[in-house]
């Protein structure tokens, strides 16, 4: 899967936490350990309610303390009543972390208290995409975008399932989507231009490709591994001219 090329998403409390996985670190901001994450036990006397113990997970996410923040959710859980902010903060947590499969866990839990929230949607779905479960991912993913039409990594994310479960129309909707809301973004331009490709337009994959490579001179690199496919491709041995050939494609 290809990175994407996307900026940072705080989280908040207002709406549950709303994270982006795939982002960088977000600026670091003030931490308020009001609930003291590295001591704190919860007990019937000292129990902060669930809407501080978020606050301070949240604080610790953006400023990426993972694991302090992940302490904070679990200690949450364990002193409060099921709440569905604490198993999605839970499941970004984990995916930001690599370990999909639990990732994949808190977001069903939290999608059994919430089941129409789309940012947990996207959650659920990017967990089984990483875990290979591609039908499930698109099924999550479908949900998603309906409940959240301009949830831009969502239709990425779901035009990388149908791509792989080769519904290729339907993986191409996908991206023009995506390049609906960021005109121009090279990963969604490269991957309409491997769509294209497979579905045997390749002029029109030449289109794509160029307008990544204009945009992103290294997107090159995956441009000219997809030409090189025997099946549905066009080996360019001389690459300089490949370079001159997507600079000129329109």
């Amino acid at each position: 899967m290809p990175d994407p090329f996307t900026g940072p998403e705080l989280i908040s409390a207002a709406d549950a936490p709303v994270l982006s996985v795939r982002g960088r670190t977000p600026r670091r901001g003030r931490e308020t350990l009001c609930c003291g994450a590295a001591s704190f036990r919860p007990t019937a006397v000292n129990v902060p309610p669930i809407t501080e113990m978020l606050d301070v997970a949240i604080r610790l996410a953006n400023t990426g303390q993972r694991d302090r923040a992940r302490l904070v959710c679990e200690r949450a859980a364990e002193a409060h009543p099921p709440h569905p902010a604490v198993q999605q903060l839970l499941a970004v947590l984990a995916m930001q972390s690599g370990r999909a499969g639990e990732a994949r866990r808190h977001a069903a839990d939290s999608l059994a208290l919430r089941p129409d929230h789309a940012p947990t949607l996207a959650i659920a779905g990017e967990a089984a995409l990483s875990l290979r479960l591609l039908e499930e991912a698109a099924r999550l993913l479908e949900r998603a975008v309906a409940l959240a039409p301009a949830h831009v990594e969502a239709w990425f994310s779901l035009s990388v399932a149908r791509q792989d479960l080769h519904l290729l129309d339907a993986a191409a909707e996908a991206l023009e989507r995506v390049l609906s809301l960021q005109p121009g973004r090279p990963d969604a331009l490269v991957n309409l231009g491997i769509v294209r490709q497979e579905q045997g337009r390749l002029d029109d994959a030449m289109r794509a490709y160029g307008r990544a490579y204009r945009r992103h001179e290294g997107t090159f690199g995956r441009i000219a591994h997809a030409l090189a496919t025997p099946a549905s491709g066009a080996l360019w041995l001389d690459l300089d001219a490949l370079k001159a050939a997507l600079r000129a494609a329109v």
